[in-house]
């Protein structure tokens, strides 16, 4: 039994660690855009985020499908840590481009305008 106990821990161990990016961290810049939720950021979020169980509509990480379904992660700081900050957003083998976070930081700095 401690052999499949000692299996299962390393296995875990591995996977916990295979899932974090390893890439190199750009540096969000507002680059002058004036970007809204309706005028050029939901194409990037609907790209990026709103894949099957990531922040589809029902999901249970929150549902970016709508401007107003993306309120909570706005408004508590999450989706500046985790997309423009930490960039461990979107999962998997998905990156944003530098492009996109800066679009993303100037939309922030605006104040996460819809319209």
């Amino acid at each position: 039994m401690s052999f499949l106990n000692s299996f299962l821990f390393i296995f875990s161990f591995f996977l916990l660690f295979s899932c974090s990016k390893d890439d190199e961290v750009l540096t969000p810049s507002c680059d002058g855009s004036n970007l809204t939720y309706n005028s050029g950021i939901s194409s990037i979020i609907n790209s990026n985020c709103t894949n099957s169980g990531c922040h589809n509509s029902g999901s249970s990480n929150g549902s970016w499908t709508s401007y107003n379904g993306m309120q909570s992660s706005l408004n508590n700081g999450r989706f500046n840590s985790r997309v423009l900050v930490k960039q461990d957003m979107p999962k998997g083998s998905a990156t944003l481009t530098q492009t996109q976070l800066n679009q993303l930081k100037c939309w922030a700095d605006n104040g996460f305008l819809e319209n």
